[in-house]
C-alpha cells in the first residue's frame, strides 16, 4: 500500500512539474520564434480522453493604455535638442534630459531618483538668449542606510516666455 501511495505521489509531482514547464515555455529551443502550444484533450472512438497538442487559445486583446505613459517621453512633449542645452558647468551624474511642453512655456527635467538621492530644480535667470536652470542633487549622509529603488521623476519648470531658440544652461544649484 505504501509503495502505491509513493508511486502515485511521485507521478502527481512529475505531472505537475511537466505542466508547469509546458506553461512557462521551458524546454523549447531558444529563438524558435514559434508560439507555445497548449495541451487539450480529445475523445477517441472508445470514449477515452487523450491529450493532444494544438494551437494556443487566444484571449481578448490587451487593453489600450489610456492617458499619458508613466515612463519615457509623453506624447505631445518635445525633446530639447542637445545642441540647445549647455550642461558644461553641471557635475557628472546630474540629470541632463529635458523636454518641453507643446506651447514651449514649460521645461520638464527628467531624472532618476531613488534611495536617499533626491533631485530638485528651479528656473534662474531668463534672458532673450538663454534660460538658466539650477539643478540640485542631495544624498544621504555617509553611513546612512537607504532603500534600494529607482524611480523616474519629471520636474516641471515654468518659463516666463516660450523657450523658442534660447539656450538652456544647466548649473548646479
Amino acid at each position: 500500500m505504501r509503495t502505491t501511495v509513493k508511486l502515485l505521489g511521485a507521478g502527481l509531482l512529475l505531472l505537475t512539474a511537466t505542466a508547469c514547464a509546458a506553461n512557462s515555455g521551458a524546454g523549447a529551443p531558444a529563438g524558435t520564434g514559434s508560439a507555445p502550444e497548449s495541451l487539450s484533450t480529445s475523445a477517441t472512438a472508445t470514449g477515452a480522453a487523450t491529450p493532444t497538442l494544438g494551437p494556443p487559445t487566444i484571449g481578448p486583446p490587451p487593453s489600450q493604455t489610456v492617458g499619458r505613459p508613466t515612463q519615457g517621453i509623453a506624447p505631445g512633449d518635445d525633446v530639447v535638442a542637445e545642441t540647445q542645452v549647455d550642461a558644461r558647468q553641471l557635475p557628472e551624474g546630474y540629470p541632463r534630459s529635458l523636454t518641453r511642453s507643446l506651447d514651449g512655456q514649460t521645461l520638464i527635467l527628467q531624472a532618476e531618483e531613488g534611495g536617499c538621492r533626491r533631485i530638485s530644480a528651479h528656473v534662474g535667470e531668463q534672458t532673450a538668449q538663454q534660460v538658466v536652470v539650477l539643478v540640485a542633487v542631495t544624498s544621504a549622509p555617509k553611513g546612512q542606510m537607504c532603500p534600494d529603488y529607482i524611480k523616474e521623476i519629471k520636474v516641471p519648470l515654468a518659463l516666463a516666455a516660450p523657450l523658442g531658440t534660447r539656450t538652456v544652461v544647466l548649473r548646479q544649484g
